[in-house]
């Protein structure tokens, strides 16, 4: 009998997210408004580096649906679960810890042969990334789990079911192209970027901005972005992790609101957007 619930709910989870997904296809459809010619010309800099959403919105789904149908965390009791987390953090911990050591032995001036003397530590890293790729699935599902109790428990649920069904990823993500004019606080674009951008060419983008458009340009790495499924940074730092998902559902559940409809109406109503996704995500989190 618990099985079958056990696969009703996760039947349910599909569904429900699935069907979410395509509400806000729609909306986003409906409430793109044409680019300011500004922006236009920004973006004649950026399109060939921008990050591509649309097919990491669909790998991440894929990847969702095969967690929602095959989810082991739902036969772990809360011990085991709480150990698991433990030991995903730690995990990251020595996944970033090893790549500080290979960057230490490629910067040192005197080691000729770099690859050769790091290639214990590459190996090393090559079993923790093979490590991460096998658990960091588990952890997510346990995190949403917790997290979508929590929701349910403040009464921000349908049935037990928050809405949207609380769905994250962690991913590499995009860097921020943040425009605003040089003598006024204001946001004028905020355009994705691919996440593996070198340094030179971050350089070259924001001079080229600049002194194309006589505006401020700043390329920016963002925490977490509120897709569906959201996206959030590998993180050893679980307070920040669970405040950042949380943070980025309650922008998810804004959507089909009209504070979540308007969010790039206006600046102010930007600004009433973020402040609640922040004040709800550490309320949650916590």
């Amino acid at each position: 009998m618990r099985k079958a619930k056990d696969i009703f709910r996760r039947i349910r989870k599909i569904l429900a997210g699935i069907i979410w997904l395509l509400l806000v296809m729609i909306i986003m459809q409906k409430s793109v408004l044409p680019p300011a010619l500004q922006v236009d010309r920004i973006r004649s800099n950026t399109r060939s580096i921008e990050f591509d959403y649309v097919s990491w919105t669909l790998d991440a789904l894929l990847i969702k649906v095969e967690q929602l149908s095959l989810d082991p965390s739902l036969y772990m009791n809360e011990d085991r679960q709480v150990q698991l987390v433990k030991e995903y953090v730690y995990l990251i911990q020595e996944i970033n810890s090893t790549e500080v050591e290979i960057r230490r032995v490629y910067a040192d001036p005197e080691i000729t042969e770099p690859e050769q003397a790091a290639s214990d530590l590459l190996a090393k890293q090559k079993q923790l990334q093979a490590d991460n790729r096998r658990f960091a699935p588990l952890v997510e599902s346990i995190i949403q789990n917790q997290i979508s109790t929590v929701l349910a428990d403040q009464d921000l649920s349908l049935v037990g079911q928050p809405i949207p069904p609380l769905l994250y990823h962690v991913s590499s993500l995009p860097m921020a192209l943040i425009v605003s004019p040089r003598t006024t606080i204001r946001q004028d674009a905020d355009i994705s970027l691919l996440p593996d951008l070198t340094l030179d060419q971050i350089t070259d983008l924001e001079q080229s901005v600049e002194s194309s458009e006589d505006v401020s340009a700043l390329v920016v790495p963002v925490g977490g972005i509120g897709i569906y499924p959201t996206m959030v940074m590998q993180t050893a730092d679980l307070p920040w992790l669970l405040e950042v998902v949380s943070h980025e559902w309650v922008h998810n559940f804004l959507t089909l609101r009209p504070l979540g409809v308007n969010y790039g109406t206006t600046p102010e109503l930007r600004t009433m957007n973020e402040t609640t996704a922040s004040i709800g995500g550490t309320e949650i989190s916590q």
